[in-house]
């Protein structure tokens, strides 16, 4: 494996772990105690920015 293959998969890996915290916090962000207690972070849109990095990096790293 390449350097530049190593850093694609850490690229992927980390993009990875975003996306399951994003998805974790927007589940917290739909079962809230207070619903006018709005925060400033769309976590869906992060989620779904993770997931396009992640399945853009692998991609590459698998390709070559």
């Amino acid at each position: 494996m390449s350097d530049a293959q190593a850093s694609l998969v850490a690229i992927a890996s980390l993009a990875l772990a975003l996306a399951l915290f994003a998805g974790w916090r927007a589940h917290r962000r739909t079962r809230r105690a207070d619903p006018d207690a709005v925060g400033w972070i769309d976590w869906t849109l992060v989620q779904m920015a993770a997931l396009i990095a992640l399945a853009v990096s692998g991609y590459v790293a698998l390709r070559g």
